[in-house]
């Protein structure tokens, strides 16, 4: 019996498997067999395809025709290859190279699901089969367009997410950039990355080209997508929104027929007016670490702090529930001394997610705002008509960089800006740093 150095003895010249004496099929089969039982949940990977678990019974390893056939039946596909010799071999990792129908060479993958590494590269075998699903919906919803990129690799110089692939199409003078959500879950991070990578192609676009936007998003997603892009400047009339089924069939959806989305008024006291804002209610969504519960006290015992312009009393936290799922900023709701709605969302990290988090809570406090479902939470104060103002905080340099590239593409009638304060809030609360919308800093006290 060859043992398991022969099959990876030095050869001269380029390794051809089908030459190679490591090509032996029982040898191969040996070593296959010895590396799954070592592996408490084996699977195998393609390129651009799902991981498929090996479970007893499901998978068989034979010797035909002077060959070794891996057969493996999954719950959404079967595999059937021909091994023709191990490329490598890493704990909890064994690469093939193979034969696939039609004689095309391939790679294939037996790895342990419980390894975090391996695990990694499962779950990349799921993102590239997504994109390559993502691919054929391009074709057919765009015939003629070429795909001039397509990919889900991570970018965190540009701030790609590998979670949605992103295509770039072309076709004459016309430029389209594409991007799909592979999950309802994901919808809320989706328009962010969307609108990053719209940005980078209308960079890279000669004499100023328009590009377009395309979304393709499940069945069941796309009402926060198309609320979010109604208040957005120029996407609302330049994007499509496309909804994909199970089985990869797209079809092209009408945003202004997407239903309304869920929010609920918290509960008001009657004794609110008696409680000092020095002394919030609990909230019923704690924030996530004390940093941020101790800014959230400080904000709301001192909300003239961040803006002059803003009443002391009352400041109230939370005052909507999301149908969407928690969310991780903290939300104020304040009154200017003139009547004036603001919302100011507090964070002490960078977040990438700030300003579209942000224009979620905007327009839902608004649309209460226009039916007058807030005026009983600032008695004695008529709050005006004008649409609220957004403020983003932050200690200065915890803004992400991306904030800016984001906020270039709210509309005008927000009125949005960052405030920047001091690393040093816990001591002594000052804004050092102030810009409105995507204005850059002229200071070397940047926070871009």
């Amino acid at each position: 019996m060859p043992q398991v150095a022969n099959i990876y003895h030095k050869i001269k010249g380029p390794h051809d498997p089908l030459r190679d004496p490591a090509g032996d099929p029982s040898a191969l089969r040996e070593i296959v067999e010895t590396f799954l039982k070592t592996c408490r949940d084996p699977a195998l990977l393609e390129y651009g395809c799902q991981a498929v678990r090996l479970r007893p019974g499901d998978c068989s390893l034979e010797v035909r025709s002077g060959n070794l056939w891996i057969e493996a039946w999954g719950e959404t596909r079967s595999v059937s290859r021909r091994i023709l010799a191990i490329e490598r071999r890493a704990p909890g990792l064994l690469d093939c190279t193979v034969h696939r129908f039609g004689g095309k060479p391939g790679k294939l993958t037996f790895l342990d699901l419980e390894r975090p590494q391996t695990a990694r590269k499962a779950h990349s075998g799921v993102r590239q089969s997504f994109a390559e699903q993502f691919r054929c919906m391009l074709f057919r919803q765009f015939p003629g367009w070429d795909i001039a990129s397509l990919s889900c690799g991570l970018d965190l110089r540009r701030s790609f997410s590998s979670l949605f692939p992103r295509a770039h199409l072309a076709k004459g003078g016309g430029q389209i950039a594409a991007l799909a959500c592979p999950s309802l879950q994901e919808e809320p991070a989706m328009l962010t990355f969307a609108l990053l990578w719209l940005g980078h192609l209308q960079q890279r676009s000669r004499a100023g080209a328009p590009v377009s936007l395309s979304l393709f998003l499940p069945d069941a997603a796309g009402n926060l997508t198309a609320h979010r892009l109604r208040w957005l400047t120029g996407l609302p009339l330049t994007t499509r929104i496309f909804r994909y089924n199970a089985h990869g069939s797209a079809g092209e959806v009408d945003p202004s027929d997407l239903g309304n989305l869920r929010t609920q008024l918290r509960a008001a006291s009657p004794y609110a007016k008696l409680l000092k804002a020095s002394s919030p209610l609990p909230s019923p969504v704690p924030p996530r670490d004390s940093s941020e519960r101790s800014l959230e006290a400080l904000v709301r015992s001192h909300p003239d702090l961040i803006e002059p312009s803003l009443a002391r009393a009352p400041v109230h936290g939370q005052v909507l529930t999301f149908a969407a799922g928690d969310r991780d900023l903290i939300d104020l709701l304040a009154v200017s001394v003139s009547g004036r709605l603001a919302i100011l969302e507090l964070k002490t990290s960078e977040d990438i997610h700030l300003p579209i988090q942000a224009l979620d809570y905007w327009m839902r406090i608004r649309w209460h705002a226009q039916r007058g479902e807030l005026d009983h939470l600032f008695p004695g104060v008529p709050l005006a008509p004008a649409l609220p103002k957004l403020l983003l905080v932050a200690p200065a340099m915890s803004f992400h960089s991306s904030n800016a590239a984001i906020l270039r593409h709210f509309s005008p009638e927000i009125e949005v800006e960052r405030v920047g304060i001091n690393s040093d809030w816990q001591h002594s609360l000052k804004v050092v740093a102030r810009l409105k919308g995507a204005d850059a800093p002229i200071s070397h006290g940047s926070f871009e």
